[in-house]
């Protein structure tokens, strides 16, 4: 803690309280002095059991990027209560604020800016077996020069090894797929692309999507709404999942909304691609790179310049 001097909170990450702080030296001596970070501090629930096996995993995740729009891990260190310590480049505001703050206004151009650097990040993540397991708007942090850091990677695994069991207890409720919502222990990809389908529907309206009502249950209730519920057609492996083969069971009932009635102001294009991440069966979801290959991202309007962006109304 020596080479930092904190000022204040900034928030609760997954794992740890974050606070904003000054560096007084860079830790290879090699300057920065002045600069200003986030500081995450993570705890042991066990000191006796020595560093959070959680902080491992994240550090060892960061330390494999060097990448635009993935925060960067500045430092680490250990304080003598074994607590951990996460140095971060610090961010400005986060697209929950910018969502929450009516004064700002989000054009079609923005929304494929965000979307665009998200999608570069999350495939980043894939490209290297990571799920990152919590994307919503508040892991996407903002830099003052308007690029977008995708951060806490406090839930993200590895995957992709046969039969490698993931606990269905990740992501949060409005933005988790229907495979973990009934229970599922073996996944991919698809789940993180599900959530990025949930904040590109929230770009679009301005409000969550699918905003279910605290249970698994209440959730599946709100995207079977929209989606209709599963059957052999639209989603075939649905059946062998742990709270199906437990006897959950819905009326076979086709969407009761319709997808064009609720993006009123979107593009055809646009909802062609929301229409390809948010898909029942997850193994019909589109990958990152698919989705980067669009031609969303190729028809007009370009992306708003990143610096461009409005990130705030002062």
């Amino acid at each position: 803690m020596d080479n930092y001097e904190v000022i204040k909170a900034l928030g609760q990450g997954t794992w740890g309280v974050v606070h904003l702080a000054r560096q007084k030296s860079s830790p290879d001596g090699g300057g920065g002095e002045g600069r200003l970070v986030a500081l995450k501090k993570i705890k042991s629930e066990r000191p006796e059991d020595g560093i959070n096996f959680t902080a491992i995993r994240e550090i060892k995740l960061l330390r494999e990027f060097k990448h635009e729009n993935i925060i960067e891990l500045v430092d680490v260190f250990t304080t003598p209560d074994k607590a951990v310590c996460l140095v971060y480049e610090v961010a400005d505001t986060d697209l929950a604020k910018i969502l929450k703050n009516r004064a700002i206004s989000i054009s079609l151009a923005d929304t494929k800016q965000h979307l665009l650097s998200l999608l570069r990040a999350i495939s980043a993540c894939h490209e290297r077996w990571i799920l990152h397991r919590d994307l919503k708007p508040d892991n996407c942090l903002f830099l003052k020069d308007g690029t977008m850091k995708l951060a806490d990677f406090g839930l993200a695994r590895m995957y992709g090894t046969p039969k490698t069991r993931l606990s269905p207890q990740a992501i949060t409720l409005w933005y988790k797929p229907p495979e973990l919502l009934l229970g599922a222990s073996e996944y991919s990809s698809a789940a993180d692309i599900w959530s990025v389908g949930c904040i590109f529907a929230e770009l679009l309206l301005r409000r969550p999507f699918l905003q279910g009502n605290q249970t698994d249950i209440s959730q599946l209730d709100t995207i079977f709404t929209v989606f209709g519920t599963p059957n052999e057609t639209n989603w075939p492996d649905h059946s062998a999942l742990p709270l199906c083969t437990q006897g959950l069971l819905w009326d076979d009932c086709p969407p009761t909304v319709q997808f064009d009635e609720i993006f009123i102001a979107a593009p055809q294009d646009c909802i062609s691609l929301l229409r390809s991440m948010l898909v029942l069966d997850p193994n019909k979801r589109f990958t990152a790179s698919q989705c980067l290959s669009h031609p969303y991202f190729m028809n007009d309007p370009a992306p708003t310049p990143k610096e461009n962006l409005v990130l705030s109304s002062e």
